[in-house]
């Protein structure tokens, strides 16, 4: 059951009767597995965007987190990793990976850089999707950058990627001086381009606009209730999100666990997301039609920009 859970997770194959069987795998095996297997069987459902109708399935795992949690420290946070990207974190195992005593326990260990960027990225989805937790988080001086560059499947398949084509579009377009490409943006996404734009929607020069939204994303310290006001910032930040095909599910139409989390993340941080699919973009034949296709989407979204860069 293992390797199926590989295979799946490996090629991007979305198969809801496959996926069903392993959480029933799951449930029903409960005794005998340790967090290292379950890491394996779980990686699928986080990866593919797929939560399984098993009733069990998440019982199932809060009681072999519980169980395994001090055992395997790798393994215990890979789990907590796929539940992210299906949006169902259990509060007990956070109070736990967040607790000084397992923190400074993985600090010695080889595969610490790892967990200290998971544990940072486990942190965000609490600070950004559970409002209602509140337990122990990771000191902000253990946290590191989530992907401090574009991903490794993206470095793979560089020469595949319409990232090239997109940028020449936005250079002729709005000039080069109007936006950011591959920018890193706190807690530590890697947008591909971010632009600067004003309350009246025009396109501003990058180098006079702070491309960075705050975070934390209120003003105030963890916990606590704002007690004045804050000065809301004029400039919207856009980002323009490349979603090639490899960032789907092999059948085209899911978005892979990881991609979802981070469009969701930056999306709650206050930056608004304009997605470039993989087939409107295929479909443009050369850079004129591209170069049409995102003035379009840009206009779109009520933006402008001087005539040079028409």
């Amino acid at each position: 059951m293992v390797l199926l859970a590989q295979h799946l997770a490996r090629h991007r194959l979305r198969e809801p009767q496959l996926l069903e069987a392993i959480a029933y795998f799951l449930v029903v095996q409960e005794a005998q597995l340790n967090s290292k297997v379950v890491q394996k069987l779980v990686l699928p459902f986080g990866r593919l965007n797929y939560f399984p109708q098993e009733q069990q399935f998440m019982p199932c795992l809060e009681r072999i987190l519980a169980r395994e949690a001090g055992v395997a420290p790798l393994a215990t946070v890979n789990i907590l990793m796929s539940l992210c990207q299906l949006r169902c974190l259990p509060f007990r195992a956070l109070h736990f990976v967040f607790s000084p005593g397992f923190i400074n326990h993985i600090s010695g260990t080889p595969h610490a850089p790892i967990v200290r960027r998971y544990l940072s990225l486990l942190d965000t989805a609490v600070e950004l999707e559970l409002p209602g937790y509140r337990g122990p988080r990771l000191p902000r001086k253990q946290q590191v950058p989530i992907f401090p560059q574009p991903l490794t499947t993206d470095r793979a398949r560089s020469k595949y990627s319409h990232k090239d084509i997109v940028a020449e579009g936005l250079r002729q377009l709005l000039g080069e001086e109007k936006y950011h490409q591959d920018l890193t943006v706190p807690p530590g996404y890697c947008t591909d381009f971010l632009l600067c734009v004003s309350s009246s929607g025009a396109v501003l020069p990058v180098r006079t606009q702070d491309p960075f939204l705050p975070y934390p994303p209120r003003s105030c310290p963890r916990g606590q209730a704002a007690s004045q006001p804050t000065t809301r910032d004029p400039a919207q930040r856009v980002v323009l999100m490349l979603r090639e095909r490899w960032h789907f599910c092999r059948d085209g139409r899911v978005l892979l666990g990881s991609r979802a989390l981070r469009e969701r993340h930056l999306g709650l941080l206050g930056y608004q997301l304009l997605p470039l699919p993989f087939e409107e973009m295929e479909s443009q034949r050369g850079l004129p039609q591209l170069k049409s296709y995102l003035r379009q989407k840009l206009q779109a979204l009520g933006l402008r920009w001087g005539p040079e860069g028409g």
